[in-house]
């Protein structure tokens, strides 16, 4: 597991494996102390009973159990609300607050209802009498009855545990398989950097403030000529430049087509409305014939609403400033242009939350309404509104060492030119590589905490079985003697093992379907969008897990046979 852990991380050095005596030696004594304490409960069972009475116990038999009508419906109830949670919680960051009492909510649903609730199904068969009596039907419906009581226990936590596993696998696959594509989401160019830039009148408060001259604006020929000089020195080729000026605004609706800044500062942005503003005469500079926009009035602004709530021509209020929508058709926003003025946290939220893309004439437009939403929240420039971000992107050609000599100096270079207020200097070499390591590490967690799931859902299933066998064999001995043949007892012993073995495996693939919707969503935090592949690896995980336990069942159902025919 240690070398499969290196592989997937893939590490160039050599690393020793060790094993500690002392680890060692503490999990035995823990093995020792956990097999003790069984050992001495069993043994204050047997001192408080009669040994006639142990004896006679087994051929004693079992009361019908009785159908907890009450616990149903509380399974029901507790798998519903889990479910509901699971499918209704849209925002990201809340779906990971919740996703914990989900599970404890449907962990106790299963429980309850195999306890309850299997009793309750097997009864309502019962009364079905052209169902029930039928030989095969009856026999299965009565053994499992008196059986139930005493394995729903087993049932439910084989159907946790299977869950689990699907749960685990499919999301630690998904990542690990995915990395590639969720990095190339984020990064729409191999280096991509940003600063954030001051409006005049910032610059000239804060000058104020301290007492000196005001700063000067940022210059875009100055941030080109840093990065070709650079690229230079290190024999790097640079190409496919794009740059933008933006401003990103994480806001609340304050009426109908109305935003304000957000009051709500739990981490959860509930409520939130994700508002990206970039610059008309910026995206016609770089879109290509076909898509260029034309030129509006005053005051009139390009928009999209993923809510569809803002229509075309309508008015809309942003920070106390008004403006009239003009609809960005849907071929724009999907125009290969387009995806590249919307910033990388618009598009990672925009499935979770609502989002108005917004696009203004100039940018000293943007500039001037950047003023006026600080002066309506009453902040200093510094304050939590946010500023205007200068990005510029780039994509590089080089060999491994030049590459990687110019990535890693590219932040000291832009300081030493004197570019003011760089606040980001990213590439998708680093950043894949750090993923690679990061998910390759929970996808390996995935795989052993999967291992251990499986061999210990194979194990309670596996002594289930041979238990049982044991228990049945009279039974089905009478069974022969008042006329049952082989065969017929055969059938029924295989739509009993069919029916208790399968059951939890359908439940887990329901609560996985209903899980998908939550797990889904938090998956989005972590940048991972690509829902296709999230659910062919769920499909793959689900399928793979059922022959693996279709394997079970066939190695299980043998053993089991051989015991009940042990007397012939």
């Amino acid at each position: 597991m240690f070398l499969l852990l290196l592989k997937m991380m893939k590490f160039g050095s050599v690393i020793p494996f060790g094993i500690s005596g002392n680890i060692v030696l503490r999990t035995a004594l823990l093995f020792v102390l956990v097999f003790a304490a069984g050992m001495m409960r069993n043994a204050l069972m047997l001192t408080r009973m009669n040994p006639i009475d142990l004896l006679k116990d087994e051929s004693r038999g079992e009361r019908e159990p009785k159908a907890k009508w009450l616990q149903a419906v509380l399974a029901v109830v507790c798998l519903g609300v889990g479910y509901a949670i699971a499918v209704t919680t849209e925002n990201p960051i809340r779906a990971i607050a919740v996703f914990f009492f989900a599970v404890i909510l449907v962990m106790a649903g299963t429980h309850l209802l195999f306890m309850s609730g299997s009793v309750a199904i097997l009864k309502l068969l019962k009364k079905n009498k052209r169902y029930y009596f039928h030989k095969t039907h009856f026999i299965t419906v009565s053994g499992m009855m008196y059986r139930m009581k005493r394995n729903a226990a087993g049932l439910s936590n084989i159907c946790i545990l299977s869950t689990a596993v699907l749960i685990v696998l499919s999301t630690t696959i998904s990542l690990y398989t995915g990395v590639s594509d969720s990095v190339n989401r984020s990064y729409q160019r191999d280096v991509q950097t940003s600063f954030l830039c001051p409006t005049e009148q910032m610059r000239i408060t804060e000058a104020e403030k301290a007492g000196i001259e005001p700063e000067a604006a940022l210059v875009e020929a100055e941030v080109e000529q840093a990065v070709s000089e650079h690229a230079k020195k290190y024999g790097v080729d640079v190409s496919n430049v794009f740059q933008k000026f933006s401003l990103f605004l994480i806001s609340e609706e304050a009426g109908r087509n109305a935003f304000t800044e957000i009051s709500n500062r739990d981490g959860a942005l509930e409520g939130a409305v994700m508002v990206n503003i970039v610059t008309q005469e910026e995206y016609n500079r770089f879109a290509g014939d076909k898509m260029q926009l034309e030129e509006l009035p005053d005051g009139e602004v390009w928009i999209w609403d993923s809510a569809d709530q803002i229509g075309d021509g309508e008015t809309f209020t942003l920070y106390g400033s008004e403006f009239t929508a003009k609809y960005l058709p849907q071929e724009q926003m999907q125009g290969q242009d387009m995806t590249l003025y919307v910033d990388n946290e618009f598009g990672v939220v925009e499935n979770s939350f609502r989002c108005v893309f917004m696009m203004v004439s100039s940018r000293q437009e943007l500039e001037r309404l950047t003023d006026e939403i600080h002066l309506f929240c009453g902040r200093d420039p510094d304050g939590g509104v946010s500023q205007i971000k200068y990005q510029y992107w780039f994509d590089i050609d080089g060999s491994g060492q030049q590459r990687e000599q110019f990535l890693n100096t590219l932040r000291d270079c832009l300081n030493r030119a004197g570019i003011p207020h760089v606040a980001t200097v990213g590439n998708k070499f680093d950043d894949l590589e750090y993923f690679e390591k990061l998910y390759a590490n929970l996808f390996f967690i995935g795989l052993f905490i999967g291992t251990m799931f499986l061999l210990a859902t194979v194990l309670i299933i596996y002594y289930k079985q041979v238990s049982e066998g044991f228990e049945d064999r009279s039974r089905f001995e009478i069974l022969q003697k008042v006329g049952m043949d082989k065969r017929e007892v055969k059938k029924v012993i295989t739509t009993q093992i069919l029916q208790v073995f399968f059951l939890p495996l359908l439940l887990s693939c329901v609560h996985i379907a209903f899980a998908f919707f939550i797990v889904k969503r938090i998956l989005a935090i972590m940048g991972f969008v690509n829902v296709g592949l999230f659910v062919g690896c769920t499909v793959a995980s689900i399928l793979v897990f059922a022959a693996v336990y279709g394997i079970v069942y066939y190695l299980t159902a043998g053993a089991y046979y051989r015991i009940v025919y042990a007397a012939d």
